[in-house]
């Protein structure tokens, strides 16, 4: 019985997963779902041998703690929905039968993973000792790992069986799914980047007991919600996607809870206010857009946010780094130079852009040096993008070419979108000249019109068409401390509902 293996690095610390619960697993499958290569039968066979292992896998975790046996009930039940399935086999079923079985199969399926990311011991037996020294967390992240890979592949089958059924829910905008996984990365890695600082040798040990119980939680429970996020996609019914998002709501209410007295612990420290902050927006954003995938409403420019432009574009920004540094850090090559290119972007967006930009969000900083400081900054880690574009390096120096080099023009886009919105909230600090005007008439431009403006041609355009994130897991917190500007403590902004 394999389980996950954690990784840590400077940066990024998160689960990697092998056999029936890796995704390489489930796109295989639906790769051979697609190309008609799996027939039924083959596909139930596959089906029953994941729900086994399932079974088994529960039955590992009741052992230590009871209450998970009524996963290993509910497996034993899909087990038998699979099996009388099966043992109808061959015989001659009309296709609404046989999708209307296939959509039974999935509410059960969907109802045991709620009940998995649900489970007490993924919080309550985390502080437990003996539980986490025997790896009962990791056989429930492996739990929840091959049940999002069950639902995706009989959802691919039902789609490939059907494909007429669910053309209106593809229809959903891609660029929200994008969002949802962008917006997700970043909540997730600058929240537990922000309580792990509980554990500094100058808190009291009491406090840094209790952040390092908080942290293993977080930790935990943000890697079932990087897996659970698999499952928002634009292929899934809209009559599913409810589930996905319930699931969201248990884990991100474990995560914030859980975290919330850690932040008390943490007032006096700048730097890990202004990462919660930032956590806090990117948390906004993720779930602003979630509600639009569910409910398909206020598609495009007409949606509402709850956060600004600029701090959105920053915010998906950040995300596409994160996917592309977890790459790295998941095969334990965290050092090689275009990670470390990449963490250095990072950490100029989180910890030196956006703390300005908050600040000025909220009136406390403002003025031509504060708008052109914030844009060099922008210019600074643009220009650090370009140095390690992908198609400028050999392939094998890169671990997957085709995603990083995805994501990398996605990060510039979104770059490109911060600055073209930085600008337009501070127009009056970059105003150019008229051909033939004296520079010295517009004091406001005299810090370098030419890098101010130079961003606006240094990206392809201002609104890119988002790429296909196959591969959206965990990233989370670090252990050392990271360099940052002297800060004024933050007081949160007021939020509209």
């Amino acid at each position: 019985m394999h389980s996950p293996r954690i990784f840590t690095s400077p940066l990024d610390y998160g689960y990697t997963y092998s056999g029936t619960a890796s995704t390489a697993y489930k796109d295989t499958v639906c790769a051979a779902i697609r190309i008609g290569s799996i027939s039924h039968e083959d596909f139930l066979d596959i089906l029953r041998r994941c729900v086994l292992e399932l079974r088994e896998t529960f039955e590992i975790v009741a052992q230590a703690d009871p209450e998970v046996a009524d996963l290993v009930a509910r497996m034993a039940y899909i087990e038998s929905l699979v099996d009388d399935e099966r043992a109808r086999g061959s015989e001659s079923q009309e296709g609404v039968v046989r999708q209307l079985n296939i959509m039974v199969l999935l509410h059960h399926c969907y109802d045991a993973l709620c009940a998995c990311v649900a489970a007490t011991c993924n919080h309550e037996m985390l502080g437990n000792p003996d539980f986490v020294g025997r790896g009962m967390q990791l056989q429930m992240a492996k739990g929840c790992a091959i049940l999002v890979n069950i639902v995706s592949m009989v959802h691919c089958f039902a789609n490939d069986a059907d494909p007429q059924a669910h053309t209106e829910d593809v229809a959903c905008d891609k660029e929200v799914v994008s969002n949802i996984n962008l917006s997700l990365n970043t909540y997730l890695n600058t929240k537990c980047i922000a309580i792990v600082r509980c554990l500094n040798p100058a808190l009291s040990a009491e406090n840094q007991q209790y952040g390092r119980s908080s942290s293993r939680i977080v930790r935990h429970n943000a890697e079932l919600l990087r897996k659970v996020a698999e499952l928002v996609d634009p292929s899934i019914p809209h009559c599913f996607r409810h589930y996905t998002q319930s699931c969201f709501s248990t884990l991100s209410e474990v995560i914030d809870s859980c975290s919330a007295e850690c932040e008390e612990i943490l007032q006096g420290d700048e730097i890990a206010c202004m990462r919660l902050l930032l956590s806090s927006e990117a948390s906004e954003a993720c779930f602003d857009d979630l509600s639009r995938y569910v409910n398909r409403s206020e598609a495009g420019s007409a949606a509402k946010h709850r956060t600004s432009a600029c701090t959105r574009a920053l915010i998906k920004a950040i995300g596409c780094l994160l996917l592309i540094y977890r790459e790295y850090a998941a095969s334990e090559s965290a050092n090689h130079p275009f990670a470390c290119s990449i963490e250095q972007c990072i950490r100029i967006l989180r910890d030196s852009v956006y703390s300005q930009l908050s600040h000025h969000e909220w009136g406390e900083a403002e003025g031509a040096n504060v708008a052109h400081e914030v844009h060099l900054h922008i210019r600074r880690a643009t220009d650090e993008l370009h140095a390690i574009a992908p198609e400028l390096l050999l392939p094998e120096l890169l671990l997957s070419p085709h995603i990083s080099g995805e994501l990398h023009q996605k990060a510039l886009c979104c770059l490109e979108e911060m600055s073209c919105a930085w600008k337009s909230a501070n127009s009056e600090h970059f105003s150019v000249p008229e051909e033939g005007e004296s520079s010295s008439r517009h004091p406001a431009t005299s810090l370098s019109t030419e890098q101010a403006t130079s961003v606006s041609t240094s990206a392809p355009a201002l609104v890119c068409a988002s790429s296909v994130l196959e591969e959206a897991r965990i990233s989370s917190p670090r252990s050392s401390r990271t360099p940052s500007g002297d800060i004024e403590p933050p007081v949160k902004r007021a939020r509209s509902a």
